[in-house]
């Protein structure tokens, strides 16, 4: 039964129907055939098996990997697409679907003067470029500068124009017949074309082409798993100028050359624009490459050992560039930038999504990126911007500087030197060797430590962390110091601190010079598990020990008599020394106690 044709529509979309011929097989199963041709110029054979066929082959399956049709070999007689190969020199040509088509036959020509002794030659992508066309128009696609069939890829009047952004190139349409490029899809030459040299032609469909098909028969859903596209020097059998389908998972494409290499994973715009046909991922050395199909999203580039060119795309990248010095530019997304180089070179616009440098040398954050990790097991160093930075060190003794900024700082294990700048600033403390350092007025400033931490100056609140009984101290400034779920020891030290024990059997140490100004406020006493511990340096009428019950007055229940040293409101929670009871002496505030704790002379102990 003969396979029919059917209308297609327009995609509204001026580059795909650029070329679009107009009509599409309605089979979802299209059967395909060799038929037998006498080549014998150079000593090449008809279709052989292993050789021209397996070629054909490879190339329906890769078709096949993008758009929903199933091609199925059979015999030529009852094939709707039936392939042929001549010795009359290059070229080719094919039908397509349409009224007068019930079959086509696909006819590609062998040049004997470029092609040497063996089918291998070919192989190498000499006429990847011929055969990928020809199978197209079988499948209904159009010449790029043809009016007759359909509009014309934007841009384009003859068969030599280049295009509106170079769209007319075979690199992404196999449809046109020039080979220009963007000069900076390729950095390393000063070629406008790649030529219609060996190894020099597509080795695939091209971006324009897999939408346009896409259109006319579905999409098909390809690759969805943690896929790995290598590319090095040497142009691999039938993978020239190569673009990519693939549909889902966490994707990478890795240079495994030496030389200079360029990795873009930016995908085809399908507009009329430089981008618009895809971008080029090549090396120096190489004649090919990747790009990538409209909707594709390839997550992650790896450069090789000299100075490469990674450009990411509007998700959230890995670059990693390899030993050389690097250009990493990530575009829009959450992306991570794997630096080890000191030649490296990061690049950020504004608002394009928090990203982080990951680097094993000392490093200092470019603009509009946001967050730094050392890695590696040497002291270097790292030193934020303006923005607000998360710096972390690694296991050695790094300094980290935040500069401007409310910046988060961790040093890591090791020894470090932590230095906020200005901005409200973080410091992740978890080695008795770190160091804080703050200026005054620069900002509000809170260390979260998993150890016990006297506050250095200009420091003004503390936040103990983890598991462990640890103590925290503070300094001259009115503080606010929180401790962990464990036993705690804190102490405010001068100024009218804020206290909050949480969970665990919490001490809250009053160890300084009494004044207004010196008054604490005690957020979260427990009288059944906390206790307030007063010295006796400063506390000279009590002595060292339990404090006694006669020594103790809640105020707000009965009135202060000449033995009473500590004098509570039970009504307002505030907490008052009184060295000499109802005598002459004025009683001084030191505490506040926020919930007005039911305290009793045994919440208390001298030292």
């Amino acid at each position: 039964m003969a396979t029919t044709y059917k209308r297609v529509a327009s995609s509204k979309n001026a580059v795909t129907d650029g070329v679009i011929g107009g009509y599409a097989w309605t089979s979802k199963t299209l059967t395909f055939g060799f038929t037998k041709q006498d080549i014998d110029k150079n000593g090449i054979d008809d279709f052989a098996e292993g050789d021209w066929k397996d070629f054909y082959r490879e190339m329906f399956a890769d078709i096949a990997a993008c758009i929903n049709v199933t091609f199925r070999e059979t015999a030529v007689a009852d094939a709707t697409l039936k392939q042929t190969l001549l010795d009359t020199g290059g070229g080719g040509f094919s039908g397509g679907p349409g009224p007068t088509e019930d079959t086509v036959t696909t006819a590609v020509g062998i040049d004997p003067k470029s092609v040497k002794a063996a089918a291998e030659i070919i192989r190498l992508g000499t006429f990847s470029d011929v055969w990928l066309h020809e199978i197209a128009h079988s499948l209904g696609l159009k010449h790029t500068h043809d009016s007759l069939a359909g509009p014309t890829l934007p841009g384009v009047v003859d068969e030599d124009d280049k295009g509106t952004g170079l769209l007319n190139s075979s690199i992404y349409s196999v449809m046109g017949y020039t080979y220009a490029f963007w000069g900076e899809d390729n950095p390393f030459t000063k070629a406008k074309d790649f030529g219609a040299t060996l190894n020099a032609q597509p080795g695939s469909l091209g971006a324009i082409d897999i939408a346009a098909l896409q259109h006319m028969y579905g999409a098909k859903a390809h690759n969805t798993g943690n896929d790995l596209y290598r590319f090095s020097d040497n142009v691999d059998f039938n993978r020239g100028y190569t673009t990519l389908w693939d549909t889902g998972g966490n994707d990478t494409i890795a240079y495994t050359g030496t030389s200079r290499a360029k990795i873009d994973l930016r995908a085809a715009t399908l507009k009329a624009e430089i981008g618009g046909g895809g971008w080029l991922s090549t090396s120096e050395r190489l004649t090919g490459g990747f790009t990538i199909a409209n909707s594709v999203v390839i997550e992650n580039a790896e450069g090789g050992p000299a100075a490469d060119i990674l450009i990411g795309n509007a998700v959230g990248n890995v670059l990693d560039g390899g030993r050389g010095a690097d250009a990493l530019q990530g575009l829009a997304g959450n992306d991570i930038y794997v630096v080890d180089n000191v030649g490296n070179r990061v690049s950020e616009a504004a608002s394009a999504g928090t990203d982080l440098v990951k680097s094993s040398i000392s490093f200092t954050l470019g603009a509009n990126v946001e967050n730094l990790l050392l890695t590696g097991s040497l002291a270097v160093n790292g030193t934020g911007n303006g923005l607000a930075n998360r710096l972390t060190g690694n296991a050695a003794a790094n300094t980290l500087s935040g500069a401007a900024g409310s910046d988060t700082l961790d040093g890591g294990q090791g020894a470090d030197s932590l230095t906020g700048g200005t901005g409200n600033d973080t410091y992740v403390v978890d080695n008795k060797g770190d160091k804080v350092i703050e200026e005054a007025n620069a900002g509000t400033d809170v260390v979260r430590s998993s150890i016990s931490l006297a506050l250095a100056a200009n420091i003004e609140n503390l936040v103990l962390t983890g598991n462990a009984a640890v103590s925290g101290k503070g300094n001259a400034l009115s503080n606010a110091i929180a401790g962990n779920a464990a036993a705690n020891t804190l102490d405010g030290g001068a100024g009218s601190d804020m206290l909050s024990g949480n969970a665990g059997k919490d001490q809250f140490v009053f160890s300084t010079a009494l004044g207004a100004t010196n008054v604490d406020h005690l957020r979260d006493f427990s009288a059944i598990d906390d206790t307030i511990v007063l010295t006796s340096k400063i506390f000279m009428a009590l002595t060292p020990g339990t404090l006694s019950a006669g020594l103790f007055k809640d105020i707000a229940a009965a009135k202060v008599d000449a033995s009473d040293r500590l004098l509570y409101d039970g009504d307002t929670g505030a907490l008052f020394y009184d060295a000499d009871g109802s005598g002459a002496g004025k009683a001084v505030q030191f505490a506040v106690l926020g919930n007005k704790a039911a305290i009793t002379s045994a919440d208390f102990f001298i030292v």
